[in-house]
């Protein structure tokens, strides 16, 4: 059986906290240096054991295998963290509470429940803290990447069609389109100082349509985007058009909420989704199905060219078993 997708989940997934080596304790033991970044083997451990909880039951995995793969994947991990951090990629103690808020909302407990947990584990409220600031900065490495790679054009949907045509391959018929219909209201952030103004600006206006205020209006009246003249109304759009931090605030959404402030590269939102149906013409829902897959192979693809880079130019150093 091949454990390598579920390993990659549980390891990536996994929060850790990196150090320099004058924050190890001895005690724990250093399994791994990337980029001046320390993974220890209680990392290592934790990771191990956060692996092994995911697979199926009885299923027979080497012990020495998966501690391969999994430091392979913390050293990956920290390899996008130090990577984020040496292009100034900065997580706000109001994207961290947001995220902390959004993990409780999964586990069905609240951001107290999440602090206890963490305490259990040996975890202070701090340290967690930067644990989730660091899972973000990652995400934004590998986004960043994705972004510049991972784009689909209606050209490449038509060469892929045109070829299994030519092959007599069955092209896939797609499910039915999922469509959102969504308002947002944008603030935008060209510099720093702009960028804390408008985090400041979108957080009122939150509170305001939380309040109860019409958000057409204030969409009309504050929104720094084009769609602010229709009351922020994006109109329909699937999966794939929209930044990743766009749609993730989307799928946690029901019709009428408003999500709590997002930050993406163009600044900072709050959305109101609208609507959602499953829709589209056969020939749109084929495409749709070919557009996936060509874009999940060029994510794959960018993903490994990304490492590549980052293993290329990084100092690792891995120490031995313990």
């Amino acid at each position: 059986m091949n454990f390598k997708s579920l390993i990659l989940a549980a390891a990536v997934a996994l929060s850790f906290q990196t150090a320099s080596a004058a924050d190890i304790k001895l005690v724990d033991g250093i399994a791994a240096v990337a980029d001046g970044a320390v993974i220890t083997h209680k990392d290592v451990r934790k990771a191990m054991a956060t692996a092994k909880a995911s697979l199926p039951k009885n299923a027979q995995v080497d012990d020495a295998e998966l501690r391969s793969q999994v430091l392979s994947q913390l050293i990956n991990r920290t390899l996008m963290i130090e990577a984020g951090k040496r292009r100034n990629i900065s997580v706000g103690n109001a994207e961290i509470d947001a995220a902390l808020q959004q993990l409780a909302a999964e586990r069905k407990t609240n951001i107290d429940g999440l602090y206890a947990a963490a305490a259990k584990d040996g975890l202070s409220r701090a340290a967690l803290r930067r644990e989730i600031a660091d899972g973000i900065i990652m995400q934004r490495v590998q986004q960043q990447a994705v972004m510049q790679n991972a784009r689909v054009s209606e050209a490449e949907i038509d060469a892929m069609i045109a070829r299994a045509s030519e092959q007599g391959i069955a092209l896939p018929e797609g499910a039915p389109i999922r469509q959102y219909r969504a308002q947002h209201i944008l603030l935008k952030g060209e510099s720093a100082n702009a960028l804390a103004a408008a985090e400041s600006g979108i957080r009122k206006l939150y509170d305001q349509a939380r309040s109860g205020a019409d958000f057409a209006m204030l969409a009309r009246q504050f929104s720094q985007d084009g769609s602010a003249a229709a009351g922020g109304d994006l109109g329909w759009f699937t999966d794939g058009q929209m930044v990743p931090e766009f749609e993730h605030a989307v799928h946690t959404l029901k019709a009428g909420q408003v999500s709590r402030p997002v930050k993406t590269q163009f600044g900072w939102h709050i959305i109101k989704l609208t609507d959602v149906r499953d829709a589209g013409t056969p020939e749109e829902r084929r495409r749709n199905a070919v557009r996936q897959f060509i874009a999940e192979k060029k994510t794959e693809q960018a993903t490994i060219e990304l490492l590549k880079q980052l293993h290329e130019g990084a100092f690792i150093d891995i120490r031995g078993v313990r």
